[in-house]
């Protein structure tokens, strides 16, 4: 049976990392801050958000499946919307997350690679879940180990039930693990057993922000809530180290 802890949400704005902050990220695999950005910030995101969400030109994958009232459920994901919006890499996040992500990974400003962004958005009542993965599954770096940090902020208030983030403690310090490619464009599955039962879930208020290692299992749930959830992320990569022998991925047809 999955037991889920749920941290409490809080509205301190978070503008340097504690020993104690920098200690959980590292024994743990994530953190959980208040806020990364001013609450002016995110009501003129929400705007831009709603405006990427729904213009055409915009590069959009959309997930479906079943959410947990038994209807269909989908995720809306927009790739790399700095292209054609670039005034979101002129954000109090962005230039918040380098610099925290820097202090977490332990890694000097000017070696963080910046990774590009993701806008999330789950509609109210009908966005389906996502799958426990590791990001590192879906790079195409195979003979590297990598060292990142994904920086997720959400820009209306998140629970469980609106589907917040959730981490499984210590699982960055697994390797990569083994996963299946479902039928069709569905995300990848876990395809070994993984006790689930410590996983941590992760409450915030709009612009509070979650950090995880790139190895860190975790989660999010279906929005089952009566409003929507719209969610943006960032990836910032450290130096990336030798991976001998070189990771092999069944899933994409590796042997």
């Amino acid at each position: 049976m999955l037991s889920i802890i749920v941290r409490p949400m809080s509205h301190e704005f978070v503008s340097a990392l504690s020993g104690q902050q920098l200690a959980h990220f590292n024994t743990r695999g994530y953190l959980s801050i208040a806020a990364i950005t001013t609450p002016e910030e995110v009501q003129q995101l929400r705007g831009l958000y709603d405006e990427i969400i729904a213009d055409e030109r915009a590069v959009k994958v959309r997930y479906e499946g079943t959410v947990e009232s038994g209807g269909n459920g989908i995720i809306d994901q927009i790739f790399a919307p700095e292209f054609r919006w670039p005034q979101l890499l002129e954000t109090t996040y962005l230039a918040n997350a380098r610099r925290l992500v820097s202090a977490l990974l332990g890694v000097d400003a000017g070696q963080i690679v910046y990774g590009g962004l993701l806008l999330i958005f789950k509609p109210a009542g009908a966005g389906r879940d996502v799958p426990w993965h590791q990001d590192e599954v879906y790079w195409e770096f195979p003979t590297k180990r990598c060292h990142s940090a994904s920086v997720w902020m959400p820009l209306d208030d998140v629970t469980v039930d609106s589907g917040c983030m959730q981490f499984l403690p210590g699982s960055h310090s697994r390797d990569v693990l083994r996963y299946r490619q479902p039928p069709g464009t569905e995300p990848l599955v876990l395809d070994e057993p993984v006790d689930l039962s410590g996983a941590v879930a992760c409450p915030l208020a709009a612009g509070g922000a979650t950090f995880h290692h790139c190895r860190t299992l975790h989660y999010t749930a279906p929005n089952t809530s009566p409003r929507p959830r719209r969610a943006l992320t960032t990836i910032f990569h450290g130096p990336r180290s030798e991976r001998m022998p070189p990771l092999v991925r069944p899933w994409r047809g590796e042997m």
